[in-house]
């Protein structure tokens, strides 16, 4: 079997279960070897980072540790400057240990694509698996600008019968969390075990990030 690498990308400000739960849904849907939580340097699209990048992947490490098939992988911030997909994904295809790489995002992600910086380049050196949920959608003018109908496949299994380019939606995964809430979860005070792992609470907590006034119960 050919190896099956999965980056999924973000500010992981905070890193939490969803992003976890994301991570391991790909992993088992895809049979992938490793997926790689990439996070990002400056973004192109999305909000400003809150915390650095020190932070930032000091969590990953704490919230990865003893998880199989998941990695934290900094090239992002060590390359500088603005983070494109598009460049993570040829770095780990340069890198000649992986035949097949699928980037995973979200639907709101897929909807942007279009202004992604070279999106179709991206297209062009792996899949995208798509963390859909039911009743979202993907707008026509975009799926009609990247050529959903003929990437999009019906089963997992299927992106990998090509190098590239195929997208898979998947409408089953249903976890809606994101970074922003937690942030004004442990700003505001309240139940954090629901949401993040305790050893990056505990991180978060010891070095007083997000003004967090929240508790573990």
């Amino acid at each position: 079997m050919s190896s099956r690498l999965g980056i999924l990308g973000g500010m992981f400000d905070p890193v939490h279960h969803g992003h976890v739960a994301a991570a391991r849904f790909a992993v088992e849907s895809l049979d992938l070897d490793l997926l790689k939580m990439v996070p990002c340097h400056i973004p192109n699209h999305r909000e400003q980072r809150q915390l650095s990048a020190q932070h930032r992947l000091k969590m990953l490490d704490l919230a990865l540790r003893s998880k199989s098939k998941l990695a934290v992988d900094d090239c992002e911030i060590r390359r500088g400057g603005v983070s494109y997909a598009v460049d993570t994904v040829a770095e780990m295809r340069a890198s000649g240990n992986w035949d097949q790489i699928v980037f995973v995002m979200g639907a709101d992600a897929l909807n942007g694509l279009p202004q992604w910086h070279k999106s179709i380049a991206l297209l062009q050196t792996c899949h995208l698996f798509v963390l859909g949920r039911q009743n979202q959608y993907v707008a026509a003018s975009v799926a009609l600008e990247i050529g959903l109908e003929q990437r999009r496949v019906a089963k997992p299994e299927q992106l990998f019968e090509a190098q590239a380019g195929r997208i898979f939606i998947a409408e089953d995964f249903d976890v809606e969390l994101s970074s922003t809430q937690v942030r004004e979860v442990l700003t505001k005070g309240g139940e954090v075990a629901p949401l993040l792992d305790a050893q990056v609470y505990e991180y978060i907590s010891r070095n007083a990030l997000y003004g967090c006034n929240a508790e573990i119960r």
